[in-house]
């Protein structure tokens, strides 16, 4: 087990900072995620090999998702669109008790997960390689999950079409957004309707005074309606004639 860093300790105080717990055996794990994302070298998983970088923009980016009030009340999490792991990896370390399902069509990326799996003997994390649209119309999949989250991945309008089909009524999507326009949020909106989501809000992320300042919101959706069984379209038409617009 990797030793705990200067920058992993900036994590602990933000962390902490947001009346948010680890214990002393995930800070380390986080830490060695953090590893393996920077000298992976068989793809691209992040675009970025500066382990201090990865823990303070990417893995507590992650783990703000922990803020949303609804979090911990949930037991079932999909990762949709999760490239290298975030936020679903640094989630499932942080709440060892919640079913983690890794979404990602990408085989290389794939194949990292599965190494880090393995790596960090994370019994809790499930690899799907797949598209959304997809696994998002077949029976085992589609509204079983209690929480989706999505990072980097798509305006709202898309994320919502992706990530809706998933979740049961009650549960919630977390859309991780950096700066969001009032237009995109309105398209956001207007797809959810006709796919059985309503805005909860937009939580606002703080970061303590010692760390750099961004820019970074959680757009949460609450799950109120079955989705209708005509969504997801097929490949690449959310994207093409997103909803909403």
């Amino acid at each position: 087990m990797s030793t705990v860093t200067a920058t992993a300790e900036q994590l602990r105080l933000q962390v902490e900072a947001w009346n948010l717990e680890l214990d002393e055996l995930q800070l380390p794990l986080l830490d060695r995620y953090a590893q393996l994302l920077a000298g992976y070298e068989l793809a691209n998983v992040i675009g970025t090999t500066d382990r201090d970088q990865i823990v303070i923009e990417h893995l507590l980016d992650s783990l703000s998702c922990l803020l949303f009030d609804g979090f911990d009340k949930g037991n079932s999490l999909i990762d949709v669109g999760a490239g290298g792991g975030l936020p679903g990896v640094p989630l499932g370390i942080a709440r060892p008790g919640l079913s983690v399902t890794l979404l990602e069509a990408t085989e290389k990326k794939v194949k990292f997960l599965r190494h880090v799996r393995e790596e960090l003997d994370l019994q809790n994390l499930w690899l799907l390689n797949a598209r959304a649209e997809e696994v998002g119309r077949g029976s085992e999949y589609r509204e079983v999950f209690e929480i989706a989250t999505a990072r980097a991945l798509a305006a709202l309008p898309v994320v919502a079409e992706y990530c809706a089909p998933f979740i049961k009524v009650g549960g919630a999507i977390l859309a991780m957004k950096g700066r969001l326009a009032e237009e995109e949020l309105a398209q956001g909106v207007a797809a959810g309707a006709e796919l059985g989501l309503k805005l909860r809000g937009v939580l606002e992320v703080k970061y303590c005074a010692e760390l750099t300042q961004k820019e970074r919101r959680l757009v949460v959706f609450e799950k109120v309606a079955a989705t209708p069984k005509k969504f997801p379209r097929r490949i690449g038409l959310a994207r093409k004639r997103p909803l909403g617009v």
